[in-house]
């Protein structure tokens, strides 16, 4: 199944089984879409590391004593073993009331083309003769396109109370480099133009524009392990200010932490609770994902590097980063 056929599916019924895949963005947007509509009573969410069969199906097989409905979501990164995917929907065949959402995001040590295998794998196991055909649904999701990408800013304005127009919004998400989710999180910023038509000086003054993506973007290539070099080459090129880079960096890191001692203590994230606001679901993820590849004392030594390469460019030794990224990267388990 693809997004539209997902999108006419929604508009009857909230599917009882999803399992989405694809797009990290749309796997979220439309992981909250379902559970919306199915208006569960009870949510129980199971994160990455968290995941437990036996856990899962004990709750998918919980009768319902006075009507109400418990939806299970799984975060996973892994693939699925079939055994484990009949199990569920042998639950959930004998309990109508129960839900689950699967969403399987591509793990950072997993080539495109492994993650591609894998999700068609596990989409073939997702089929029960004795459940009605609509209430399985198994999602493959591409990269928004432009035109899709206008339709979440438009959606994301009226949400908000903005007075924009999509001359506004199409300017927001060219300064993010046409990526919806930073895109969307941009718009959180003019809720303080509430009643007020916004202009393309209040997006130029608001808007961090793409030196301040590719820092973001530099970061999560350094999470994943990716090659930096090129992408630090064209942040210099584009006149950044490397102090200020260093800041967006330590920011970054900061709220990696912050992500890691929330879950050492309470066993599991809340991106609103820590963070102050509810970013998109795919950058809590990310971060949710990213955090626990440190040791406490590997945050400590981070926070060193940074605040030494930040002193050294105070001194006027510019272009320092290389060091200092190779150094965190090694690190990275």
């Amino acid at each position: 199944m693809y997004k539209s056929q997902l999108d006419t599916l929604l508009k009857q019924s909230a599917p009882r089984v999803s399992f989405l895949y694809g797009d990290s963005f749309l796997i979220g947007y439309y992981a909250k879409k379902i559970e919306s509509a199915l208006k569960s009573e009870e949510k129980t969410t199971f994160y990455f590391d968290e995941y437990n069969a036996i856990n899962i199906n004990t709750l998918l097989s919980q009768g319902s004593l006075f009507g109400s409905s418990s939806l299970v979501v799984l975060k996973i990164n892994h693939k699925l073993l079939k055994a484990d995917i009949e199990m569920f929907l042998y639950a959930l065949l004998h309990n109508a009331h129960n839900a689950l959402i699967i969403e399987y995001y591509q793990a950072a040590n997993k080539s495109d083309g492994d993650y591609t295998r894998d999700c068609k794998t596990c989409a073939g196991y997702f089929k029960n003769p004795k459940m009605p055909k609509d209430s399985i649904a198994e999602v493959r999701f591409f990269p928004p396109n432009i035109s899709e990408c206008m339709g979440f800013m438009r959606e994301r304005s009226k949400e908000l109370g903005l007075m924009t127009d999509d001359k506004i919004l199409k300017h927001i998400l060219e300064k993010q480099n046409n990526d919806i989710a930073l895109s969307l999180n941009e718009l959180e910023k003019f809720v303080i133009f509430a009643g007020k038509p916004i202009e393309p000086s209040d997006v130029n003054l608001l808007c961090d524009g793409i030196a301040s993506f590719s820092v973001e973007e530099l970061c999560f290539a350094l999470m994943d392990k990716k090659p930096i070099v090129k992408m630090l080459h064209t942040i210099y090129e584009e006149g950044i200010n490397e102090i200020m880079m260093i800041g967006e960096i330590q920011r970054f890191f900061y709220q990696l932490f912050l992500f890691f001692a929330f879950i050492k203590i309470k066993g599991r994230p809340d991106a609103k609770e820590i963070l102050g606001f509810s970013p998109p679901a795919h950058i809590a993820e990310r971060l949710s994902r990213y955090c626990i590849r440190f040791k406490e004392t590997e945050y400590i030594a981070i926070f060193e590097l940074l605040s030494q390469w930040r002193y050294e460019v105070s001194k006027g030794k510019t272009k320092q980063s290389m060091s200092a990224l190779i150094k965190i990267q090694e690190m990275i388990r």
